[in-house]
């Protein structure tokens, strides 16, 4: 299964203020199940959409990045994703239990915002068993960067 991105977009995002989203990268091919490696990325855009909700900072605008890379020289073929976004400020302490089940960014319940704190932990759990690593770090300002590092695989035959 690749992680493909094809260029850049504005608008799209679903919020009463003004945002972004961007794509960049290339195709970036992974092994693995690809009903799993699709259920990861569609989890983490969800999330980078739904939890971006919060007003930025003062003149900001709402952002969600997503990013693929190839390779690494050192350990052999790699798959990166990066999801990025603006949104609420997050301790680090939270971010720590982030792909724990059950657990919401935020804490806070709006009725506009369905979901049971499992996106994080199933991403978690695909990362474990395509033996891959995950890397959740708040974002300056706001928001949150998740960096998935997958076993690449061999594009094949271009078709």
């Amino acid at each position: 299964m690749g992680f493909t991105t094809t260029g850049r977009s504005s608008g799209g995002v679903p919020t009463s203020s003004p945002g972004r989203t961007s794509t960049a990268g290339t195709t970036a091919h992974a092994l693995g199940v690809p009903a799993l490696l699709l259920q990861l990325v569609t989890n983490l855009v969800h999330n980078a959409i739904v939890h971006n909700a919060e007003p930025p900072a003062a003149g900001g605008t709402r952002l969600v990045r997503v990013t693929t890379a190839t390779g690494d020289p050192h350990a052999g073929p790699v798959a990166t994703l990066v999801v990025e976004n603006t949104g609420p400020v997050l301790a680090p302490e939270l971010v720590a239990t982030l792909t724990e089940p059950f657990q919401r960014g935020t804490a806070r319940v709006h009725q506009d915002q369905a979901g049971a704190g499992l996106g994080l932990a199933i991403v978690d759990a695909v990362v474990r068993a395509h033996e891959g690593t995950l890397r959740l770090e708040p974002r300056a300002g706001g928001g949150l960067v998740v960096t998935v590092r997958l076993p690449g695989a061999d594009p094949g035959p271009h078709r």
